[in-house]
């Protein structure tokens, strides 16, 4: 079993009993007690669980707030390789759009060049709001706690008037190649972005290929570039055609 078939059928496994112990783990998969340490903190990291001694517990999603800095933690290597990447498209003198996802989250951190940029996400104007370099733009209305960003249709339709060099999105799933999120309306803002960006770039980690959620703005095809951790396997290239440039 690869790693990420194992984190996703350990999180199966923590919705049903919420508490799972390093023991009972080793048992069920047959694998090392190093193993399950590193699959623990994988899943810690990404903010999915909360480690205890001996074991993880399940974290209530809908209750948990991260403050800034607990989610400014959570960049995990993966996100960081793929927001270097992802930083060589900012030049200086552009505009740009920049998701709410915690891997676009670090592509702000990162940014060092002077230029115009825009997002619905608390934490990007956070991260954003002491660099002189930028010009940045919060697009407002009601805010949404969970996920952390803001919507109002009188924003979300100035974006119609917008051109962007280019949009960074995220991801919450990418099962068979259908880029979905958790909220219809950041769903839907995004969809108005793309339709006004020179260059369209998806960012997500290759286990989002695991994951799907509720609302879909289109697929991987809909994008320029589609920068990721690690290599896809042959079955997830499938889903991309010719058109999409995969970088890693």
């Amino acid at each position: 079993m690869y790693q990420e078939q194992r984190l996703e059928k350990i999180l199966q496994l923590l919705e049903k009993k919420e508490e799972l112990s390093s023991k009972d783990m080793i048992d069920y998969f047959k694998v090392s007690r190093d193993t399950i340490r590193r699959d623990f903190s994988i899943l810690t990291k990404e903010g999915k669980v909360k480690r205890t001694h001996g074991g993880i517990v399940k974290i209530n999603q809908e209750h948990q707030i991260l403050s800034f800095e607990e989610r400014v933690r959570m960049f995990s290597d993966a996100k960081i390789h793929i927001a270097k990447i992802a930083e060589t498209f900012i030049k200086d003198n552009g505009t740009y759009f920049l998701d709410v996802s915690t891997t676009v989250l670090k592509l702000a951190q990162l940014v060092d060049k002077k230029a115009t940029i825009y997002s619905h996400s608390l934490d990007n104007a956070i991260m954003l709001s002491n660099n002189s370099n930028i010009r940045f733009n919060l697009l407002g209305g009601q805010f949404f706690k969970k996920n952390r960003f803001y919507y109002s249709l009188n924003e979300a339709e100035l974006l119609k008037n917008i051109s962007f060099d280019v949009a960074f999105i995220g991801a919450a799933g990418l099962h068979n190649g259908e880029i979905s999120f958790e909220d219809q309306e950041d769903a839907f803002l995004k969809q108005l972005v793309l339709q006004n960006a020179k260059t369209k770039i998806l960012v997500a980690e290759e286990s989002k290929f695991n994951q799907a959620a509720t609302y879909t703005i289109g697929t991987i095809n809909d994008f320029d570039y589609f920068i990721t951790d690690k290599a896809l396997k042959k079955e997830k290239t499938e889903f991309l055609s010719s058109s999409v440039r995969l970088i890693y």
